[in-house]
């Protein structure tokens, strides 16, 4: 499944960035709110930062049939705006500091429905609106091909230990490694090591 992203405001350089970001992730594309009537919009991000009080962009996205789900994507990150942003249909404030891998998974949990404060802010306003923690964003069986991959085994090991085929292992690694921002076995065997996905997972086996 691809999600759809699209950016409202901000200049050239924020949406190249994006675009870079997004490309890296894999599964996000950058589309274009002109063409959204043929390809509609999953997530459209709308820059806030500098605009006027009386600008009307983020409203607008909000209640467009053709966008899905609308987030602020700002440099201006600040506690005391979560309540004044997170309203009208508004699911995201997202703040331009985000690494690629948490962008990507501040974007899959809005696609999911999730109201989404990233990074998260102190305070009231933002209690139970955290981006889920990387390894809460891994699906059972991804946790398990993690933690075989921690101690050293091949893929067709994995395949036997779990009792799945190997191309079942391959789509398990390739989403795993997506959702954690990882290319290759060895920063995957580094971040479960770091995350504590090998220990959980082979104790509670």
């Amino acid at each position: 499944m691809i999600i759809r992203v699209a950016m409202l405001g901000g200049d050239e350089l924020v949406r190249r960035g994006l675009e870079s970001m997004l490309r890296t992730l894999g599964g996000f594309e950058l589309g274009s709110v002109k063409d959204r009537m043929r390809a509609p919009i999953d997530i459209a991000l709308v820059e806030t930062y500098g605009t006027s009080l009386d600008d009307t962009t983020l409203a607008r996205a909000a209640a467009d049939p053709f966008i899905h789900r609308v987030a602020v994507f700002t440099w201006n990150h600040h506690p005391g705006l979560v309540d004044e942003v997170l309203v009208n249909g508004v699911a995201g404030y997202l703040g331009k500091s985000l690494t690629a891998a948490q962008l990507g998974r501040a974007l899959r949990s809005i696609h999911e429905g999730q109201a989404v404060v990233a990074p998260p802010l102190p305070g009231p306003g933002a209690q139970g609106m955290a981006v889920p923690s990387e390894v809460d964003m891994l699906t059972a069986r991804e946790r398990e091909t993690l933690a075989l991959i921690a101690t050293g085994r091949s893929n067709d090991e994995i395949a036997r230990e779990m009792r799945i085929s190997l191309n079942s292992v391959k789509s398990y690694i390739r989403s795993a490694y997506r959702k954690i921002g990882v290319q290759s076995r060895s920063q995957a065997v580094l971040w479960a090591v770091t995350h504590g996905v090998r220990v959980e997972v082979l104790e509670n086996a």
